[in-house]
């Protein structure tokens, strides 16, 4: 009976400081816990959402090298919401209608690395006279407002920014090749061929002087006629 005692009082005599300790650290080091954090906007699917108090879109790569090869730039900036663009043909080669917010292209300034593309006469834009894909970095699209340095008059409607690629570090070359077809009822074959190769130098000197030299062809037939439309026995 006597061992058991002494046992106890030993167990006991541990533990009480043990239950000291825990109080007198939580009650004189811990007043208040403050936890921080930040929001990081990755995108979805290439598309990103700057932070910005105007209505804008950048398309990056990503969704920008997942299009069709020889496909406009406004083609590829139908995907956001506002903006619309209708081809005149399936191969991108004739233009198309085009539109933000209700505002028709010669409201909209498009611009290639700073410089308007907006003919200077009547501020219309060519859709189909556009740099290829593979040579653009990104999209910035305003929607239905301006920068105000936008160089052109034609901006109410919103702006198109287009910036091409950096030159790469590295040499590197890149070459694409694309076919298609058009079966026309009673009209024949409609094909389509296009070719696009671009060559980065790398580093020429060592101080960072590096360029592309890029070249493409595309051919393809008209995707109408007047055979399409002719009047046909009975309907």
């Amino acid at each position: 009976m006597k061992q058991f005692l002494k046992c106890s009082a030993a167990i006991l005599a541990v533990a009480a400081p043990a239950v000291a300790f825990a109080q007198s650290t939580g009650s004189d080091d811990f007043d208040s816990i403050i936890v921080t954090g930040a929001v990081v906007n990755q995108g979805v699917g290439g598309v990103k959402i700057p932070d910005s108090p105007k209505a804008k879109v950048v398309l990056g790569q990503e969704i920008i090298q997942a299009q069709r090869p020889g496909q406009s730039v406004n083609e590829i900036i139908n995907l956001v919401p506002g903006v619309s663009f209708t081809n005149n043909d399936p191969w991108g080669s004739s233009g198309g209608s085009f539109t933000i917010r209700g505002f028709s292209s010669d409201r909209i300034s498009q611009t290639f690395d700073g410089i308007p593309l907006n003919d200077s006469g009547n501020y219309a834009i060519y859709t189909n006279q556009q740099v290829d894909a593979e040579l653009i970095e990104n999209i910035n699209v305003n929607l239905g407002s301006t920068d105000v340095d936008s160089p052109t008059a034609a901006a109410v409607g919103g702006t198109v920014n287009i910036k091409t690629l950096e030159p790469s570090d590295d040499y590197g070359v890149l070459a694409s090749v694309s076919y298609g077809n058009i079966v026309a009822d009673g009209a024949g074959d409609r094909p389509y061929f296009r070719m696009f190769g671009v060559v980065n130098t790398g580093d020429l000197t060592g101080h960072g002087t590096k360029a592309w030299i890029s070249a493409s062809r595309i051919r393809n037939d008209a995707a109408w006629d007047c055979q399409d439309f002719r009047v046909r026995p009975g309907g």
